[in-house]
């Protein structure tokens, strides 16, 4: 049962914001105790590390800095 003081609110207690560039992340920076950035599925590989060093820069949380930033080992 979802209450409505908790709708929209992720496990980790943040509320979710999608990110589509580096200057959307200013945006959080106020409210970075609140909301959580989620980089969008379609930025590149270099973007996204752009972002996730700035989101680190800033102190804002973000729930997919993991995606595309693994490095493929050889076989």
């Amino acid at each position: 049962m979802v209450l409505k003081k908790t709708r929209h609110y992720l496990p980790n207690g943040f509320k979710k914001f999608v990110v589509h560039n580096a200057s959307e992340l200013d945006i959080l920076l106020m409210h970075n105790r609140t909301y959580c950035a989620e980089i969008a599925h379609n930025e590149s590989t270099r973007k996204r590390k752009e972002m996730v060093e700035r989101a680190a820069h800033l102190d804002v949380a973000v729930t997919n800095k993991l995606a595309r930033l693994r490095s493929q080992e050889d076989e």
